[in-house]
């Protein structure tokens, strides 16, 4: 009796947490927006990039599609172009891939695997510690990757045409997040036509809505990119390293870094918790969805890992980025458990559940703590920078906000867009790119110029090259401290020229 006693509370507890996340969720989102918006007015490489492009809407933004983007001008209409609106955007995101990927276990398993087929993402670094940090794409890319994988199975379990659009929806969302997304598509296609119930399923009545709803969606910056190509390629071409004279072990060395990067954390879990279960063969009579379910996705993940090693044998692909490996590799939790369905028995992953929130609570804290971390190390970064006194001391030299905003890089363009939401902004760096910033300068409606740089991010001869477009004139320097760092330190410096109508 003692015992059922002191087991029901915990077991109550833990009942509600996996049939009920959304508060949790909620709790933690709220959380990580509020820590944001109060940690900094600093703006890391990605959120720059994205206050700078909501300026205006476009069919395509540079070498990521634009999905990422249309939503951040959106909440930027309402929130403005500030930290709150990159971090509601982004934590929006974040919970909604886990509720989709929720979604996706629950039609597979009851509400304790669901929720631990979602809280998986969690431990994966790229997705866990990484979206924190500075990621966009990534996190929109992997929501989409958990909707369609919702949407398909879903399709295979009760079929009917709605969920169609659903597949198309998320087909065409998904290509707009990130490029590499088709192989995804690629991947669950070919594995889904080697397993006879979901092939069945996927080309039962209505099956054409799905590439319908897929082709409309993605159409528009379709045509934007056949005549950008090289814009929305080149960059990422140049990421994956490709040479033939660079050792294919090494190329298969970095696959392995990548994937053991993004999955380690996770598989470590999953054998601190269940430890001789994982080895306990499936029960005598499995689920009938185990029939297809264990097929479609164990070959997915072998199609999957045939394409990463063609890359490296065949293409010559010598590097592999972590966020790559996440969309990926982001259904393995869901396979887990359908191959060994002991690990749901009532008393099994206790200690996986701990895992996954005390990891929730040290990200938190990571990301709560981080312009303090720069201090700590001496080291400042984007997120340490005095953009509110900069701001300051930039109105009280008389620059008013309005007017065009020139920046040594992106990032202090960004950041003083942020304060001063009238003005325009351009982050260039150098040579060819600056000339065509100032050009764009020169039109007669243009009634201010304020030209920056920073100290942390030397620009070498960014100066020289501005007075070869414009006058020279005097170039003012402001010093102020660091946030969040020590009275010692060296303070931030800016040098900056201001044109007045």
């Amino acid at each position: 009796m003692a015992s059922t006693t002191t087991e029901s509370p915990r077991r109550d507890w833990q009942q509600a947490l996996y049939a009920k996340p959304w508060l949790g969720l909620l709790l933690l989102a709220c959380a990580h927006i509020l820590s944001r918006t109060l940690i900094s007015s600093g703006m890391k490489w990605d959120e720059s990039e994205q206050i700078l492009w909501t300026q205006h809407l476009a069919l395509g933004y540079g070498p990521q599609p634009p999905l990422y983007t249309w939503l951040q001008w959106a909440v930027c209409q309402v929130l403005g172009p500030s930290v709150l609106a990159l971090a509601v955007l982004k934590h929006a995101l974040i919970a909604l891939t886990y509720c989709l990927a929720w979604l996706a276990g629950r039609q597979l398993l009851n509400d304790k695997g669901a929720w631990w087929v979602a809280a998986g993402l969690l431990l994966m670094p790229p997705f866990g510690w990484d979206s924190l940090r500075d990621q966009t794409h990534t996190v929109m890319v992997t929501a989409m990757t958990m909707g369609l994988w919702w949407a398909v199975l879903r399709q295979v379990q009760r079929p009917q045409p709605v969920n169609f659009v659903l597949i198309g929806l998320f087909c065409g969302l998904g290509m707009l997040s990130k490029y590499s997304y088709a192989m995804l598509i690629g991947a669950l296609f070919v594995a889904s036509m080697t397993v006879a119930q979901v092939r069945s399923a996927i080309f039962a009545k209505g099956w054409w809505l799905a590439p319908l709803v897929g082709l409309l969606l993605f159409a528009p910056h379709a045509s934007w990119l056949a005549s950008h190509w090289s814009m929305a390629t080149t960059e990422t071409v140049h990421k994956m390293s490709i040479s033939a004279e660079v050792s294919r072990l090494k190329g298969l060395g970095n696959l392995a870094t990548a994937l053991l990067s993004t999955l380690g954390l996770w598989l470590i879990s999953v054998l601190l918790s269940y430890r001789s279960r994982l080895w306990t063969a499936s029960q005598p009579t499995p689920p009938a969805t185990r029939s297809w379910a264990w097929p479609l996705l164990q070959r997915y993940l072998l199609i999957i890992a045939a394409c990463l090693l063609a890359m490296v044998l065949a293409a010559d692909v010598t590097d592999f980025k972590q966020r790559w490996m996440l969309p990926l590799t982001a259904i393995a939790p869901l396979a887990l458990y359908v191959w060994r369905p002991a690990l749901l028995e009532q008393n099994a992953g206790r200690s996986f559940t701990a895992i996954v929130l005390v990891f929730a609570l040290v990200f938190l804290a990571m990301a709560t703590f981080r312009p303090w971390n720069g201090g700590r190390k001496n080291d400042p970064d984007e997120l340490n920078h005095p953009v509110k006194a900069l701001t300051r001391e930039l109105r009280s030299a008389g620059y008013d906000g309005k007017g065009v905003i020139v920046g040594s890089d992106h990032m202090i363009a960004a950041m003083l867009h942020s304060q001063f939401p009238d003005s325009y902004a351009l982050g260039c760096s150098d040579g060819k790119q600056l000339q065509q910033c100032l050009a764009q300068t020169e039109a007669p409606a243009a009634t201010e110029l304020l030209l920056i740089t920073r100290a942390d991010k030397p620009v070498p001869g960014w100066w020289d090259g501005v007075f070869t477009q414009l006058p020279k004139t005097t170039i003012r320097t402001l010093s102020i401290p660091f946030e969040k760092m020590p009275a010692s330190a060296t303070p931030a410096q800016y040098q900056y020229v201001w044109i007045a109508p």
